[in-house]
Parts: structure tokens; C-alpha cells; sequence
């Protein structure tokens, strides 16, 4: 195996968005990706911070990538939220564990970040893999979401 991290071109995207539309039709974990809508998904976060995506190949194949942003904070640095995804075919070969291991060492020694937050999905996966390797749920945190025009409406 021949594992290489770099940062993600824009040559790349195209790729990029089909693992990350194949990851999500594997997991089913309720949001529908195409290409079409993960495409300006990967571009957002490569204009946000480019030197915070990086992508993976195994054996010179795109496997996979990792987007992040630092966000200034009370007590430091945090990465702040994350697209982070692995082909489903190269999961459980440490590809991705290799992957978070780089971008946390980079993003440590470049911005001294503090903490990592991020939102992901309950149940078995990811969530599980994020607290084997010593993530811990935030109890008093939760998700919020709306929708723009609803909430409008019930505030005039």
C-alpha cells in the first residue's frame, strides 16, 4: 500500500464529489448527494481555507479527503467543522486515520489549534469510530437547523 496526502486542486473536485456521493449512498445516513450538489459543496470549502483540504490517495487512486477551517476562539484555535470522507471500498484500511493524523499535525503546528468541533451522524457510523479514537459527544451541544422562510413568517 501507498499512501500519499496532498492538498485538494481544483483539478480534483470532480473526483472528489463521486467518492463523496458514493460514501453517502453506502451509508444512507438520510442526506441525498449527487455529484451535482457535492461539487459546489468541495469548492465552498477550498475557497474558505484551501490550506485546509487535503485529499488521499492509496496507490495513486483518490480515496478520499479531509476539509477544514480554524476558527478563533475563547481558549485558542479550534478547527471548526469538517467534510471529512473515505471511499467505502478503502474504510478499515486506516486511510482515513492516516488522513485525520496528518491534518490535525498540520493544523497543530501551523495554527496551534486547541480543538477540534464538528458535527457528525449517531448511531454506528461515524460516530463510533470518532469515539474509539477519543472524540467525546458534547451533551449540551445540539444541531439546530430551520427553515429561513418558516421562521420568518412566525416572527412577524
Amino acid at each position: 500500500m501507498i499512501l500519499s496526502i496532498r492538498r485538494i486542486r481544483k483539478k480534483d473536485l470532480d473526483k472528489l464529489a463521486e467518492i463523496f456521493t458514493d460514501v453517502y449512498a453506502k451509508f444512507d445516513v438520510g442526506e441525498r448527494w449527487t455529484k451535482k450538489t457535492a461539487y459546489p459543496m468541495l469548492q465552498y470549502w477550498i475557497k474558505k481555507q484551501p490550506d485546509l483540504c487535503f485529499l488521499v490517495e492509496y496507490d495513486r487512486r483518490i480515496v478520499g479527503a479531509f476539509c477544514t477551517c480554524v476558527k478563533p476562539w475563547w481558549d485558542g484555535n479550534h478547527l471548526s467543522d469538517a467534510e471529512f470522507f473515505i471511499h467505502p471500498d478503502y474504510q478499515k484500511k486506516r486511510v482515513g486515520t492516516e488522513l485525520l493524523k496528518f491534518v490535525l499535525g498540520y493544523a497543530i503546528k501551523k495554527y496551534h489549534v486547541v480543538s477540534f468541533d464538528a458535527f457528525t451522524f449517531r448511531g454506528k457510523y461515524p460516530l463510533k469510530w470518532y469515539e474509539k479514537i477519543g472524540f467525546e459527544e458534547i451533551k449540551e451541544w445540539a444541531m439546530i437547523s430551520c427553515n429561513p422562510v418558516e421562521v420568518l413568517k412566525r416572527l412577524e
